[in-house]
């Protein structure tokens, strides 16, 4: 069915949740635990890891659950969408609110149960979340649309969060370089962030229920042993395997770049919290933009080369900033041009890296169908489990990989910028670009073996059609 501009609205407005969330843990998260709280930064990264262990029990679960729940006023996706809300706000809040005197065992608990709540309570709306967009509609083109919308909402909004943040709630007190260093302000903007995520999940699901009678439905529910013989049967197929395997190799990365952010911008390029929120703000831009540039990709390459290129161009730009400034050819800290120029390279690297998912996960959508096409069923819930356990887990092993680099090259805790040598602040110059941008590049490899084009998706939906 086609889809208006209202419903494509409420279904991507749920997924600011996940955008709250990515942002608190790229900016907030990893700085919070280690610089104000003194968690050992290794820690940091295997309380991620440990959650992400979770995950790979959980969301399977839920999208077979999603799969087979069988409800003629809620359909399969809902229920679980609306109960994912207000845990889901709560466990965000308690994760910055941690009991006083707590050490460094205590701490990492913590933050453990914690990250291990949120990140199931995201699942709940996630996996449905997603599903739900690829049931949607079935227009090869269109569903790089609504993915689009998906992408946009996650990116556009929590800049706008973090900014209002880093302007009221994070506030330097006398003495600091930066008010992220306000151990105060963190409760306060948690308790903001969690009612936003609530809200947005909640219009969400209202907004899409009246959808519900034209999505499609399952004749019977499903046995564990059935579950287990359609994954293999998903891991077999050739289209599957290229594009988790792209998206975990993209996520890798980001997850290595989202969680060292901070350290990157304040300690490489020397720039204060309004100059970072800026800069944050520049991945906003670039999800409103990819709501056109996404589905012209797609419409003018086909989906594949449309990812192809757009990884190639995200990954140049993206790593560029710390490049050009290892070449000699960025300008010097604190000079007028630099946060210009930084932000013009980033926008431009987020733009291509939001076309690239939303492309990706259009592409997901059409394997569903090439799965139906083979076994006479639908396992959105399945197949998009796969995807979030996919993001969650390779941008965990981001934030883990990002404590373990910060090991390697010995950055200190709770530690003034001045106090850090100069090879160390360059070590982190070649993180944040050549290693990042190799990692991106390699993921191409993945993506050339996806074998569904636009005329091979037309014959999937007759043999569909036809059964």
């Amino acid at each position: 069915m086609r889809l208006d501009s209202k419903t494509k609205f409420f279904y991507g407005l749920g997924f600011i949740s996940v955008g709250i969330k990515d942002i608190l843990y790229s900016i907030f998260v990893f700085f919070y635990f280690s610089q104000i709280l003194g968690l050992d930064q290794a820690y940091t990264g295997l309380a991620t890891l440990i959650a992400i262990l979770f995950d790979a029990i959980s969301d399977p679960i839920i999208g077979s659950i999603s799969d087979n729940y069988k409800s003629k006023k809620w359909g399969r996706r809902h229920p679980l969408m609306f109960i994912s809300a207000i845990p889901l706000g709560i466990s965000t809040y308690l994760l910055f609110t941690p009991i006083s005197g707590l050490n460094q065992l205590q701490l990492f608990l913590w933050l453990t149960i914690f990250s291990i709540l949120i990140r199931f309570f995201l699942t709940l709306f996630l996996v449905p979340g997603m599903s739900l967009g690829a049931e949607l509609s079935s227009d090869y083109n269109e569903r790089t649309v609504i993915t689009s919308y998906r992408i946009m909402f996650t990116t556009l909004i929590s800049p706008f969060v973090s900014l209002f943040g880093l302007i009221y709630f994070f506030i330097p007190k006398e003495g600091m370089s930066t008010g992220l260093l306000n151990s105060d302000a963190y409760p306060k903007f948690a308790m903001f962030c969690s009612l936003i995520m609530i809200i947005s999940i909640l219009l969400s699901a209202y907004g899409t229920k009246h959808t519900i009678p034209k999505l499609p439905k399952i004749n019977k529910k499903e046995s564990i042993n059935s579950l287990l013989k359609n994954i293999r049967i998903a891991l077999k197929m050739k289209s599957f395997n290229s594009v988790v395997l792209f998206t975990m190799m993209v996520y890798v990365a980001f997850g290595i770049g989202n969680s060292m952010t901070t350290y990157f911008l304040s300690y490489f390029f020397e720039l204060n919290q309004n100059e970072i929120a800026v800069i944050i703000f520049s991945g906003g831009i670039a999800g409103l933009i990819s709501l056109y540039t996404a589905p012209k990709m797609g419409e003018k390459f086909d989906k594949k080369t449309g990812v192809i290129i757009s990884t190639i161009i995200f990954g140049f730009f993206m790593a560029s900033p710390y490049n050009f400034r290892l070449l000699g050819f960025f300008p010097e800290n604190g000079t007028s041009n630099l946060l210009l120029i930084y932000t013009l390279l980033s926008t431009i690297g987020f733009t291509f890296l939001w076309t690239s998912m939303s492309l990706a996960y259009s592409m997901m959508a059409d394997v569903v169908d090439e799965y139906e096409s083979l076994t006479k069923q639908r396992h959105e819930g399945l197949f998009f489990s796969t995807m979030s356990f996919a993001y969650k887990l390779t941008v965990g092993f981001g934030y883990f990989f990002a404590g373990i680099l910060l090991e390697l090259i010995s950055f200190p805790t709770q530690t003034d910028l001045h106090d850090i040598s100069n090879e160390t602040i360059m070590k982190l110059g070649i993180i944040g670009g050549p290693l990042l941008m190799f990692i991106y590049f390699f993921s191409v490899l993945f993506i050339l073996k996806y074998p569904i084009t636009k005329e091979k998706y037309i014959n999937i939906k007759q043999k569909i059609n036809k059964k």
